[in-house]
């Protein structure tokens, strides 16, 4: 199928490629939801002279108005008005005539300047301002009937909602709608895209969400599985973590290449100085790493492997390290993975660090499925890639905490899984770390001390003896 590139970042990802060519969309949502930029960024991102353009306003949208809206955005090409793209208003015909008038004037304008585009906005007032039901299907569908003759990409604007769709004439005449809509999302407001027809054509299901700025819209897909996991097919090759004690003697070799880590522990009990002579150590290696972190800006991490002897300012500059920052009150993970994907092109990182894997579940706005399905295909890209990951988690209590995500087994995403907890020892509090599981690989089965100095960094100690287990009975069924 032919297609027509929207050109708007995103977008034709989801809609793999764009819209139908010469296709009628109907661009919906509530008011303030972005309907009328979106239409007018899809025409000036796709129109070349001399082709033609015609936006046809009604009385729900004042022509005055649109203009003066649209000029502040970047995309907006005043000199393309009004040789080009030509901008109409049928108010007063819908005001009188019972939409006849309207419906004959839109045919004159079609005929007259034969578009590439159109764009009426917004088309509900044609049916509002109807005397009855079967005067405004008629006039609908006479208009549809002249739209299916001509070679023109059209796009309705209109407020509807998706309990509407299934009653209203215009979703039926349409081949794809577009559905825009705001919702509350803790103390911010997220703007969602979905796709609720395309017609004989695949795109992306679910909720997309998008930002708005002074060049237009930006969406972010939904991130999704890769459609073939098949791709993963881990070796015998190790990557050693730089751990003294742990590469050789809790997890000999280190961690297989290609998989998950997992590190859970209590607050403040050393994973992210442990994730970061991962990632650190690595590089030394010839590998480049990236580490994604939510609560400790690079600053901050900077200063902590400067403490070990890392240089942070070194190893970025020169292309092996990216520290990628976010807070995560005002992540959207969708946006946020997009930026990882990109931070992971352009420096072919081979090892990434997610500190803490449980600060993504704020970026998806209180749903657990959403939380868990995006980690779950994360995880498989980074695998299906090639990439060694070492995901952080904390538990919530120093002596009990389920070892779950959102309430689902870690064994979903993680092929290792490392604990590291404060336990109490001869009167002191002491680190202590163990191997859980390691998916394919041999691993020690005891707890050991783990000691972190500045002179030496992390390393595993001797064995603990008369210690409380390691797992409490609900953690067991993890």
């Amino acid at each position: 199928m032919e297609r027509l590139p929207t050109h708007i970042p995103g977008l034709d990802a989801i809609l793999s490629g764009g819209l139908p060519i010469h296709s009628t969309t109907l661009i919906s949502g509530g008011p303030g939801s972005g309907k009328t930029v979106l239409a007018s960024q899809i025409i000036f991102r796709n129109i070349q002279p001399p082709q033609k353009a015609l936006f046809v306003s009604t009385v729900s949208e004042p022509l005055g108005r649109i203009l003066r809206y649209m000029q502040e955005f970047s995309f907006f090409q005043p000199d393309l008005v009004p040789e080009t793209v030509q901008y109409e208003d049928i108010g007063p015909d819908l005001l009188q005539g019972n939409g006849v008038r309207a419906v004959q004037r839109l045919e004159e304008l079609l005929l007259q300047h034969n578009p590439e585009f159109l764009v009426i906005d917004s088309i509900r007032s044609l049916s509002a301002l109807s005397e009855s039901p079967a005067v405004s299907r008629r006039n609908l569908f006479r208009l549809a009937a002249l739209l299916s003759a001509l070679p023109c990409n059209t796009l309705l604007v209109g407020e509807y909602q998706p309990h509407e769709f299934a009653t209203t004439v215009e979703a039926s005449i349409v081949d794809n709608i577009l559905l825009l809509n705001r919702r509350e999302a803790g103390l911010h407001e997220q703007r969602v895209l979905t796709v609720e027809k395309l017609r004989g054509s695949e795109y992306i299901p679910g909720e997309h969400t998008f930002r708005i700025s002074r060049d237009g819209l930006t969406i972010f897909p939904r991130f999704t599985t890769p459609p073939t996991p098949a791709a993963y097919t881990p070796g015998r090759s190790y990557a050693p973590t730089g751990i003294p004690g742990l590469d050789d003697e809790m997890l000999p070799g280190g961690l297989l290449r290609g998989t998950i880590a997992l590190l859970v522990g209590d607050p403040g009990v050393g994973k992210t100085v442990t994730a970061l002579h991962f990632l650190l150590n690595g590089i030394k290696q010839g590998e480049a790493g990236l580490y994604i972190s939510f609560q400790e800006d690079p600053n901050q991490l900077a200063q902590i492997a400067r403490n070990f002897g890392f240089d942070i300012d070194a190893l970025t500059a020169g292309g092996k390290l990216t520290m990628l920052y976010a807070s995560p009150v005002e992540l959207d993970i969708d946006e946020h993975v997009q930026k990882m994907l990109t931070a992971i092109q352009q420096i072919g990182a081979r090892r990434v660090v997610i500190d803490s894997i449980g600060d993504l579940e704020a970026g998806a706005h209180g749903s657990p499925d959403r939380y868990f399905n995006f980690v779950y295909s994360l995880a498989q890209w980074l695998k299906n890639n090639g990439i060694t990951s070492m995901f952080t988690g904390e538990m919530s209590g120093l002596f009990g905490s389920e070892l779950t995500l959102t309430g689902r087994g870690v064994s979903h995403i993680a092929d290792t899984i490392l604990l590291l907890r404060y336990t109490e020892l001869d009167g002191e509090i002491r680190r202590a770390f163990t191997v859980l599981a390691a998916r394919g690989s041999d691993h020690s089965k005891q707890v050991r001390e783990y000691l972190i100095s500045e002179k030496e960094g992390p390393r595993i100690g001797a064995p603990l003896h008369h210690t409380f287990s390691m797992l409490n009975p609900t953690q067991r069924k993890a």
